[in-house]
């Protein structure tokens, strides 16, 4: 880090690291994830919102900026504006656009030279994303993609009890992801209508590009494996017929691990009922979205345990970047978001220093994309032609 990157308080003061300084691209203030990435962002004070263009709307594009803080010289009305406004004075762009969207902007944003943070998922193809590849490959730029629930810091927990070999050869993983918003109804009993492009499908269902992405994601994050074929079915069982709204997936992994796999929006009761169990053949885990600060375990000589941030056979979670506040205090989705950009922070600071990607664990962008991708689109072939399908 040079002079010019750190802020000094005094000559016997330690030097003070100066904050990433971020755009939005989408992210309103009323939007699905507009407050959730700033509140996750600022949390750890490693990022500064600084500039934006938050809505295609002026007015909306308006109240988000002022209710984020956003001088009104430095909120945009297009793309195009953001970036001839900006670059070169922000670390970084976060593509929050609806997904239907982010192909274009990726690439816009891409060839500005600009440092690309986009929410999943990153484009609604393999070819879409292929293209993504490449360009990185021949330019070198910076690409993430936002797969917070591996923020958790009892998965994070987890996954170092997998590869300390805790539970022993994994044999199995079932996840589950079931949520209600395509079976609900308003107080007028007519259906509730989520945003316009979640009701349209392309090769690969929005479904799979909304909720499959995370499941295939954990299960590349807790283990490493790269999955090889799948047999699915999938159904339109809500209110919004001919769109995929329930997907049903058996599918092998690398190191003869076997998943089972359901996600969809029409299990009423369920605002997001992500849940998965990992088997072994020495022990066995389970983790649950809505009690997240909680893991269970068990071993093969009957032994059963449930382990929290304060239980002292912790060592990942335990740790103080993931104590904002002691145990009992239950920490959620927006702090597991936090975490998950505190480490696209310093895979950022990295980058500005030699160009290149450093190694994580925790930060994924277009490998594991791009593989999730050809995941998804065997679940959709399979589902169509009602065999096993390989994962190209």
């Amino acid at each position: 880090m040079t002079k010019e990157d750190t802020i000094y308080l005094s000559d016997s003061a330690a030097a003070i690291p100066k904050k990433l300084k971020l755009a939005f691209l989408g992210g309103g203030f009323e939007s699905a994830v507009g407050r959730a990435h700033r509140a996750a962002v600022e949390m750890d004070q490693r990022f500064e919102l600084i500039a934006g263009c938050f809505s295609r709307k002026a007015e909306i594009n308006q109240s988000s900026a002022l209710k984020y803080g956003i001088s009104p010289d430095r909120t945009y009305q297009s793309l195009d504006q953001l970036l001839a406004g900006e670059t070169g004075k922000v670390d970084a762009i976060v593509i929050m656009t609806p997904q239907d969207q982010h192909n274009q902007h990726v690439h816009t944003c891409l060839e500005s030279g600009l440092p690309v943070v986009c929410e999943k998922a990153l484009v609604a193809s393999v070819d879409e994303a292929v293209a993504i590849y490449n360009k990185l490959s021949s330019s070198g730029g910076f690409l993430a993609v936002t797969y917070n629930y591996t923020g958790y810091p009892m998965l994070r927990e987890l996954k170092h009890m997998i590869e300390q070999g805790r539970f022993g050869n994994i044999q199995q993983i079932h996840l589950e992801m079931p949520q209600e918003g395509f079976a609900r109804v308003g107080a007028d009993g007519s259906p509730v209508v989520p945003q316009e492009w979640r009701l349209r499908d392309g090769p690969i269902p929005t479904i799979s590009l909304d909720l499959g992405v995370h499941l295939h994601m954990m299960i590349r994050f807790l283990t490493g494996e790269t999955p090889e074929e799948v047999v699915a079915t999938s159904s339109s069982l809500g209110n919004f017929k001919k769109i995929t709204d329930n997907v049903s997936c058996l599918a092998r992994y690398s190191n003869n691990l076997n998943c089972s796999i359901w996600y969809g929006k029409t299990a009423l009761g369920y605002r997001n009922g992500l849940k998965l169990r990992v088997l072994g053949d020495m022990g066995t885990a389970e983790w649950v979205q809505e009690s997240p600060e909680y893991l269970q375990i068990a071993d093969n000589s009957g032994g059963k345990l449930i382990v929290d941030r304060a239980s002292r056979e912790l060592e990942i979670a335990n740790s103080s970047r993931y104590t904002r506040f002691k145990a009992g205090h239950p920490a959620g989705f927006i702090e597991a978001f936090a975490n998950y950009y505190y480490d696209i922070a310093d895979a950022l600071e990295q980058y500005s220093y030699n160009k290149v990607h450093s190694d994580s664990n925790y930060v994924f962008g277009i490998d594991e994309s791009l593989e999730g991708l050809r995941f998804l689109e065997a679940i959709a072939k399979s589902s169509i032609n009602k065999r096993w399908e390989k994962v190209a």
